[in-house]
């Protein structure tokens, strides 16, 4: 079994090497150029940006850097070259720096002029993505200093988020009243979120995100009918137009015109009829004509407008405003105008069904 010689490994046994190969440059320049042993000899002296001039007989490099006043270690790498003038020393100051990358721990001689970024390249150490490293990649370690990699370890991880839904109600006016169907079935969007984890040795994992995929839910539509069948209007009506449509939901009515109306609520109305002369005027100083009616202005104010009909359609009165009082007329009861006196006892007494009209359908 061999054994290796760990003193042929040392930095002083290195220096001296580095010293012996340097005389011996001196050496054989002084040979070459026939100088005497004893005759002086120029030495440039390069110390980083220091610069030291010396004329000296010694030919040993340790003690040339002695006489010149520059310090030098064990470890400081000396290098020479002469020509028929002048001896060149360059002085490359050395330390030592230890590393710490992937459970090994590596001490080794850097220049001190080296950043970390040199150390890892002479060390073959690549740095990854998210790799962290002990000290800037710019910095120039102190003598003794220890530079740490973290390595890091990337995995992606994805979250979905549920997005609900809405309802939506959707009047039909060619379904029929009190019918509805899902038209539209209600579809869940969704947020997913791709993050980056990043987890370096000994550290809580770190997340970042990637990206963020938004797919908006798509409502569900609910069509419900307004669409309402009457019977047409007989004789005794006073208006050609009709309910053909009942929004409760929307708390609006649209007739055979065409016109749509806003309610506020629904009365159902004892309704008698009256009739007057040509030019007479009601109470509130309108013109007695159809379309006028008397209310009792405590429960119905003067100026509600309406729409009155019978609750099966047979019997339409239509747009009428209430401008009009009497007697008889008692808490919700209506006295509806009408242009004859057979017509009013035609009709008699019946219950109608009004709309009552909100102020501002304009």
């Amino acid at each position: 079994m061999s054994h290796r010689n760990t003193a042929l490994c040392s930095p002083l046994f290195r220096t001296t090497l580095q010293l012996l190969a340097c005389i011996a440059t001196v050496l054989a320049v002084l040979m070459v150029c026939n100088i005497p042993a004893t005759a002086k000899i120029n030495y440039e002296i390069s110390d980083g940006e220091r610069q030291y001039h010396l004329s000296s007989n010694a030919t040993d490099l340790s003690q040339v850097l002695d006489e010149a006043g520059v310090d030098h270690s064990d470890v400081d790498l000396v290098s020479a070259s002469a020509d028929s003038e002048v001896v060149s020393v360059s002085i490359t100051r050395r330390q030592y720096v230890t590393v710490l990358c992937d459970g090994v721990t590596t001490s080794m001689l850097a220049d001190t002029q080296d950043t970390v970024s040199d150390i890892l390249a002479h060390l073959n150490i690549e740095l990854g993505e998210y790799d962290q490293v002990s000290a800037g990649l710019d910095v120039k370690p102190e003598a003794g200093a220890t530079i740490e990699i973290s390595r890091a370890v990337v995995s992606y991880t994805t979250e979905r988020t549920p997005i609900p839904f809405s309802s939506v109600r959707q009047a039909d006016p060619d379904m029929d009243r009190g019918e509805e169907a899902v038209t539209t079935e209600g579809v869940e969007g969704s947020t997913t979120t791709t993050y980056r984890v990043i987890q370096l040795e000994g550290s809580e994992p770190r997340y970042e995100t990637v990206k963020t995929v938004v797919v908006d839910p798509v409502d569900e539509v609910v069509s419900y009918g307004t669409k309402v069948h009457f019977e047409r209007p007989t004789g005794l009506s006073t208006s050609s137009e009709y309910i053909t449509n009942i929004d409760d939901e929307e708390g609006t009515f649209t007739t055979s015109k065409g016109d749509t109306y806003s309610f506020s609520q629904t009365l159902t109305l004892e309704a008698t009829a009256y009739t007057a002369g040509p030019g007479a005027l009601c109470s509130t100083g309108r013109l007695a004509r159809v379309g006028v009616v008397a209310v009792d202005p405590k429960y119905i104010p003067y100026g509600t407008e309406m729409f009155i009909m019978s609750a099966d359609g047979s019997f339409v009165y239509g747009m009428a405003v209430a401008g009009d009082c009497g007697g008889a007329i008692d808490n919700y009861d209506v006295d509806l105008y009408m242009n004859s006196r057979s017509t009013c006892l035609t009709f008699g007494r019946q219950d109608v069904v009004a709309y009552i009209i909100e102020s501002d359908n304009g």
